[in-house]
């Protein structure tokens, strides 16, 4: 019974949130960049439209080359996507034991759920 417009702001908010948080996130974690809110806020095919991964892509390159930089302290952006890459082609550098992923107030019980990526090879 909830009225159209009403789920496509909330969807809007949502799509903001993912967009600005998980796929291209600032370094405080706090902000949502200006330059994603007329793409998100316009057209909804236009949305569909874009090709989100080659700019995922682009902002880890780019974030990787800043960091690069000398006096550079942290690098930005999806670098989930780096580290599950990483995990997945050079396998010595990701967790093989489950038990690597302890809780840190018990240490009788390890995490039911491992972070993405891994694997028990």
């Amino acid at each position: 019974d909830t009225p159209e417009d009403q789920v496509e702001r909330y969807a809007r908010v949502y799509l903001i949130a993912l967009v600005g948080g998980f796929l291209f996130p600032d370094k405080s974690n706090k902000w949502i960049q200006g330059m994603w809110f007329p793409m998100l806020l316009g057209d909804w095919d236009e949305i569909g439209r874009k090709s989100w991964g080659s700019a995922v892509l682009a902002g880890i390159y780019r974030e990787l080359c800043t960091c690069s930089r000398l006096g550079a302290k942290q690098a930005g952006g999806a670098m989930f996507i780096l580290q599950l890459w990483a995990w997945e082609h050079l396998p010595f550098l990701a967790p093989q034991d489950p038990r690597e992923f302890w809780l840190p107030d018990d240490e009788l019980r390890f995490v039911a759920n491992p972070p993405y990526g891994f694997n028990c090879r």
